[in-house]
């Protein structure tokens, strides 16, 4: 009989262990999976994988990063899913569901799948994941100049309670964090730069501290962000509803969600294994 419960703390480096073996071919070793498995922002609640054991042993991993989310409402639980893995002894009994499930049976919680894989995607849809996002919107230089702004905010600026502990949770990751001055007010944004193609270089938001003013000065705000020529100022559509950009483009495999806790507006890449990992989003 296969058991699914979730790993305890002592058993993290065995779940390391296990993870580094089943993906030889992935860009970090095992100093990565140690960081991926982390709990880094979960805390006493948080949980970083849940198991599959056969008379004992690992036969089926799933990892995640837990975090608490700042809303309107309070505090809410949030739970990224990240990389699973089930031995090939032990496909097509259901484990990779039965994983899953388990991951995201607690009503208090709100999961996402960020960055699944194509061929994961009849499961996602099985198992009652919602479409997060399928669209990104996109400028480019309008030729404009550059709003005040600084790249050194948590030195610099007078932010908020929330944006502030999202910028010192981040802080020593490949992020770049900016505040800008509107003209609507100050916002707040941190962004992912990655070559993704050849043409262009893609500065992807992953956090909007006050969204209201992205989608009302995204043009303003690209200016000021992207140098002339070669590259793109790059938002998922529902983090600046309204926003007029140059273009709307469908994400290659949508993002998805389960959970009612958190709004999809309330959802963006921090605390997560995109921004943990430096991963290149689709």
């Amino acid at each position: 009989m296969v058991d699914i419960t979730f790993a305890l703390p002592i058993q993290r480096a065995e779940v390391e262990a296990f993870m580094g073996d089943a993906f030889p071919r992935a860009k970090w070793g095992a100093d990565g999976w140690t960081r991926l498995l982390a709990n880094r922002w979960g805390g006493a609640r948080g949980e970083f994988a849940v198991t599959a054991r056969d008379g004992g042993s690992l036969v089926g991993v799933l990892g995640m990063n837990d975090s608490l989310r700042h809303t309107p409402r309070g505090l809410r639980r949030y739970r990224n899913l990240s990389s699973w893995y089930v031995l090939k002894s032990h496909r097509g009994m259901g484990i990779g569901e039965a994983l899953m499930r388990t991951a995201m049976a607690d009503p208090e919680v709100t999961s996402t799948n960020l960055t699944s894989a194509k061929a994961a995607l009849p499961l996602v849809d099985r198992i009652g994941f919602r479409v997060l996002d399928a669209n990104r919107l996109v400028w480019r230089h309008g030729g404009f100049a550059p709003l005040s702004h600084t790249l050194s905010p948590l030195g610099d600026a007078d932010l908020n309670a929330v944006d502030s502990q999202v910028l010192r949770d981040h802080a020593d990751l490949n992020l770049k964090p900016v505040v800008i001055e509107t003209p609507g007010g100050p916002l707040t944004l941190v962004l992912s730069v990655k070559q993704k193609v050849d043409e262009y270089v893609t500065h992807e938001v992953v956090y909007v501290g006050q969204p209201d003013l992205l989608a009302r000065h995204g043009q303003a705000v690209a200016d000021t962000l992207l140098p002339p020529d070669a590259a793109i100022f790059s938002v998922d559509s529902r983090l600046a509803r309204g926003a007029q950009p140059d273009t709307v483009e469908a994400i290659e495999v949508p993002r998805f969600y389960k959970g009612d806790s958190l709004l999809p507006s309330e959802i963006d890449h921090m605390y997560s294994e995109v921004v943990l990992m430096d991963m290149k989003l689709y």
